[in-house]
């Protein structure tokens, strides 16, 4: 920190600006001059003298440019601010301050714009509408406008008329009633984070409004405008929180591992009698994993972008050690009705309607098996193909005793030594796990955020809607599979309902027609663990998926990495701001023009019942 803003301090650091330079410096009594390179803008905030306001000052750290500083020193501010917005005018032909203030009286309303009489209205009106559009929750909002003559009056102005109209700069202010705090003091957290994301987002777009317009800068979206370096506390955090991701593989943990024979005791007893699952030993202490994973301090990371996608993942990963802790008792189902969603009316009625239309296969059809071999071959041969695009791809496939079928963990395949292939599905096998799973774990392992590859938390609805909809592009979705997804759904319905294993697996039998070990897998599925309803995400993200598409939404955008459908309008904000890079890989359906007819089928718009 140093004591006063010298004239060399001031050189150094629109010399730094003037290269292309980031300047992040320490001023006086606390404050900070942050600004991630040159912009045609800064925002501001000043202490009130003698009353620290450091709630009001916290709003300022989620832009890429701004200066925290006091009232009390104004005298050694001005030049600073003056020489900034001087040198940034000359590069971009135009500059723009916003200072942002706590209003002082409690009859104040909620938000209140300074702004000049005459002088560009069109981005104060730009303001005043964002403003008016944030909503917040029992919060009335109320905003005006009034002329920004007080910022340009003794002894608080830091830019005279004269300059603003010589280097054509535009002086905002914005008084925001602290609503966000009590009388006391006392910080509301979730309102002032709620409050802060709204109000960043609305004063950028502002932002962007006047340099479109008025400056050379051209950014191509408001988000372009944001902050581009991450700092240090914040990849900690994305480390930690990936560490904390690594230390269990989740699925494997709540599979069985004694299936086949529990299939035979389950058969011997004439289906009456429920089977015992047996699984790994656990390898985490959960208590401890949860201290540690509370001991990381979010808190202090000043991005709200990463700070939701970091306690977004907290929640998740807090909830899978519950589940794990959990494992084989009733609260387990509780906390994967939490974590996976359970089944609604809708998605019930869409599961019923394909096991209504798709007749079950005739017995006396003989489906010929691919030996595993062979598939394990061609699915090296897959993953070939996905290293010539990017060779950091470190990729495999492990043929193993203890796994059930197919499952992909931590970018590699793990396929069951009794695994059941059908030899007209292997390819849209190898989309599902390779080209969906495999794939998008290493696009999101190529970006310098880590929580592309562990995994947005809700990820799995989306990366088996992809998975599913891969293997109807290359022509592998036969009906019994969509018979398959179907009825995983209604057998979760009936678990969320109370129904027992041996119930589940009668209905699945004799309502349905599924033969008995098709009804097996399902039900031990579905009951593993203590009743997992992560089996319903395959047809609801499906759904999911197919109105997306509908919609005019593209397709390889979410094969980013391991995200969730909402999670879209935060990934290309975080593009937009380049701490994200373009994705390595793309898959093979992507990529043969033999199937661009079906992703053109896909924008025009089909429902499931079109991929029967």
């Amino acid at each position: 920190m140093i004591e006063s803003i010298t004239g060399d301090f001031i050189k150094k650091t629109t010399r730094s600006l003037k290269r292309g330079k980031q300047v992040h410096r320490r001023l006086p009594e606390g404050g900070l001059l942050y600004i991630d390179r040159p912009l045609p803008f800064l925002i501001l905030f000043r202490h009130p003298a003698g009353q620290p306001d450091h709630a009001t000052a916290n709003f300022l750290k989620a832009f890429a440019s701004y200066i925290i500083s006091h009232e009390e020193r104004t005298e050694e501010l001005r030049p600073l601010v003056q020489s900034i917005a001087q040198a940034m005018a000359g590069k971009f032909g135009a500059f723009m301050v916003i200072e942002l203030m706590a209003a002082p009286t409690p009859d104040a309303p909620l938000f209140k714009v300074l702004g000049p009489e005459e002088q560009l209205p069109t981005t104060t009106q730009t303001l005043e509408q964002e403003l008016q559009s944030i909503k917040l929750t029992g919060i009335p909002t109320s905003v005006e406008v009034a002329s920004n003559a007080p910022l340009l009056q003794e002894p608080h102005c830091l830019l005279p008329e004269e300059q603003l109209k010589k280097y054509s700069i535009l002086m905002l202010g914005l008084q925001l009633k602290p609503i966000y705090k009590n009388a006391d003091g006392t910080v509301y957290p979730l309102l002032l984070r709620a409050l802060r994301q709204k109000l960043t987002n609305a004063l950028m777009k502002t932002v962007f409004n006047f340099v479109s317009v008025q400056t050379t800068h051209k950014p191509v979206h408001f988000q372009a405008l944001g902050r581009q370096a991450v700092n240090r506390v914040a990849w900690r955090i994305d480390r930690q929180l990936a560490s904390i991701s690594d230390q269990f593989r989740f699925l494997l943990l709540v599979t069985p591992v004694n299936n086949n024979e529990a299939w035979e005791e389950f058969r011997k007893a004439k289906y009456s009698k429920a089977p015992t699952f047996h699984y790994r030993l656990m390898p985490i202490d959960a208590d401890q994993l949860k201290r540690k994973l509370y001991n990381i301090p979010i808190e202090k990371v000043d991005d709200p972008t990463l700070g939701y996608l970091f306690r977004d993942k907290r929640h998740e990963l807090d909830k899978m050690i519950t589940m794990l802790s959990d494992r084989n008792t009733p609260d387990f189902l509780y906390s994967s009705m939490q974590l996976y969603g359970t089944v609604d009316d809708q998605l019930l009625k869409v599961a019923e309607g394909i096991l209504a239309a798709v007749p079950a296969p005739e017995q006396s059809i003989k489906t010929e098996f691919m030996p595993v071999p062979e598939f394990v071959a061609q699915a090296e041969q897959e993953i070939a193909f996905l290293r010539e695009q990017y060779p950091a791809l470190d990729s495999g496939v492990d043929v193993r005793d203890d796994v059930v079928g197919l499952i992909v963990s931590k970018g590699r395949l793990n396929v069951g030594t009794d695994a059941k292939i059908p030899r007209h599905r292997a390819q849209a096998l190898i989309q599902h796990e390779i080209g969906t799973h495999v794939l998008t774990y290493f696009n999101g392992k190529a970006q310098p955020l880590q929580q592309l590859y562990v995994g947005s938390p809700g990820y799995e609805e989306l990366q088996e809607g992809l998975a599913v909809l891969s293997e109807w592009l290359v022509g592998g979705l036969d009906q019994a599979r969509m018979r398959t997804l179907a009825a995983r759904v209604v057998a979760v319905y009936h678990l969320t309902k109370g129904c027992s294993f041996t119930d589940n697996f009668r209905r699945l039998k004799e309502e349905y027609h599924f033969d008995d070990e098709a009804a097996w897998n399902v039900a031990m599925r579905v009951h593993r663990g203590g009743g997992l309803t992560k089996d319903a995400v395959y047809l609801r993200g499906l759904v999911h998926l197919l109105a997306y598409l509908k919609a005019g939404n593209e397709l390889e955008p979410l094969l980013i990495g391991k995200i969730r459908q909402d999670y879209i309008p935060i990934v290309q904000e975080l593009i937009y701001r380049r701490v994200l890079r373009p994705m390595p890989l793309r898959p093979r359906y992507l990529l043969d023009p033999q199937l661009q007819p079906k992703l053109e089928q896909l924008k025009a718009g089909i429902s499931v019942f079109n991929l029967l």
